[in-house]
């Protein structure tokens, strides 16, 4: 073989070489970005999820507080009704002791 074709096939190496090297920086590189975007969205999914999460919590306890308010107002009128009922019994029971003592 002559040293010309020697070299050229030399040459044609080197730049296969040269364009594999480059080609797994530029895969090391694309997965490193890729990885990077991956990271970021993941980021701002779970940020969103915590929002959400915050927002429910919100919510509920809002609700919460809104049906216990409902309950006391509800349990307040209760006592209100059973004290009058108990301050009638108690006049009537007066009166008919009273009314024993008078007639007994």
């Amino acid at each position: 073989m002559s040293l010309e074709v020697i070299r050229s096939i030399s040459d044609a190496e080197e730049v296969a070489r040269q364009a594999k090297l480059d080609a797994q920086a530029q895969a090391k590189s694309a997965v490193a970005e890729a990885e990077k975007k991956g990271q970021a969205a993941v980021s701002e999914a779970v940020m969103r999820a915590e929002e959400e999460v915050r927002k429910l919590l919100d919510s509920a306890e809002k609700a919460a507080a809104e049906k216990a308010a409902g309950l006391q107002a509800a349990t307040a009128e209760k006592q209100a009704e059973i004290r009058r009922q108990a301050g009638n019994r108690l006049n009537d029971a007066a009166g008919i002791i009273v009314e024993r003592i008078v007639n007994g």
